[in-house]
């Protein structure tokens, strides 16, 4: 791919000149776009060591933009780095435009231009998919560069494969799952009220957030301190945007199931043409045993086969819940250190690899 003269570093502000994009490239990946990493940059930063301003490197044809890759801030021990920007959940990637040739020439190109122009002479990267082909095409002519690499392996993503539609999916629950979400059901209709279940993109309206921060707040998670997606002006500020400006090619959608009008527990994705990634789901502790989140699952599930999805993303970690459910270890998610050629990247490589004893991932393993 030829790239045509223009600045490859550039603003978000600037990016945001661009207009209409494009489909990406990755459809499972689309949830990485303008709009989502504007929203992130506006609702985090700064913040948890992250600072701005948010900016781009930039790949182009014609005059065009076909690929970005995203940048902040971010301040590790006595050092700031640029790192790969936008939510965390389910991880870190960049945006190649769709192509009219097949393989990976803009992300080539981008790779290239990032080798040439990059934010700073110390990149991170994380987490990132072992899946994300574009991503590790970038990182691989960074390497071809003489950039040097530290990586360490942060855990594997549990996955189900939709494909083979409800038929083929039940057969890998649990024996006694849909016997026991059945009984709950019948349980939760005769002595408390009428379940219902409720699917919600999110919009301009801002009384779903509000109803998944109550159930939040009576969650395990919250009363132990964890890592809550929906309580606090951050949160709510970020999900309040991503319903601002839909792009067409990914949404934010939360399911909540209801008993007798109550709401009980939610599963909150982020969801493009083939793939659903479960950022959060949780209940109402004092609902814990009727199974509130299972009774959700099952119906999640299978809208998400109805609408054509080939992929549900549950993400890392597992008590033994996931597995219930047939989704298994597939994708691993790293995180990547690179240093730049030259003296000054030698020595910050020396620093960071004596104080990162852990990091011992090949970049060529990572793919």
């Amino acid at each position: 791919m030829k790239t045509s003269e223009g600045p490859a570093l550039i603003s978000d502000e600037a990016l945001s000149q661009t207009g209409t994009w494009p489909t990406h490239q990755l459809k499972d990946q689309a949830f990485c776009s303008p709009r989502s990493l504007r929203a992130w940059a506006q609702a985090f930063l700064p913040g948890r060591g992250w600072s701005g301003p948010l900016c781009h490197v930039v790949s182009r044809e014609h005059g065009a933009i076909q690929a970005f890759v995203p940048f902040a801030k971010q301040k590790i021990a006595l050092f700031s780095i640029h790192s790969l920007a936008g939510y965390y959940w389910p991880f870190r990637t960049l945006f190649v435009g769709a192509q009219k040739e097949p393989g990976l020439a803009a992300a080539e190109a981008l790779g290239r231009e990032l080798a040439a122009h990059p934010p700073g002479a110390v990149l991170r990267f994380g987490p990132v998919s072992s899946r994300d082909v574009a991503l590790h095409s970038v990182l691989r002519e960074l390497s071809r560069q003489g950039w040097r690499a530290l990586c360490r392996e942060t855990g594997a993503v549990f996955e189900l494969d939709l494909s083979q539609g409800m038929e083929g999916l039940k057969p890998k629950f649990s024996n006694s799952l849909i016997k026991n979400i059945e009984y709950s059901r019948r349980r939760l209709g005769k002595t408390v009220g009428e379940l219902s279940v409720e699917r919600h993109v999110m919009g301009r309206s801002l009384d779903i957030l509000d109803t998944l921060a109550g159930i939040e707040s009576q969650s395990w998670l919250a009363k132990k301190g964890g890592e809550l997606k929906f309580i606090g002006p951050a949160n709510q500020r970020f999900w309040a945007l991503m319903g601002e400006q839909p792009d067409g090619h990914s949404e934010a959608v939360f399911w909540v199931l209801r008993c007798g009008g109550q709401p009980v527990a939610f599963s909150a994705h982020l969801e493009t043409e083939t793939a659903v990634y479960i950022i959060a789901n949780s209940y109402d502790e004092q609902w814990k045993s009727h199974s509130p989140g299972s009774i959700l699952t099952f119906d999640v599930l299978q809208d998400a086969v109805a609408r054509g999805k080939r992929l549900l993303d549950w993400g890392q970690g597992d008590s033994g819940y996931k597995q219930r459910w047939g989704a298994q270890e597939a994708s691993l998610l790293h995180d990547v250190m690179l240093f730049k050629p030259g003296l000054i990247g030698g020595l910050l490589a020396w620093v960071a690899k004596k104080a990162l004893p852990t990091w011992t991932v090949r970049l060529d393993s990572l793919a």
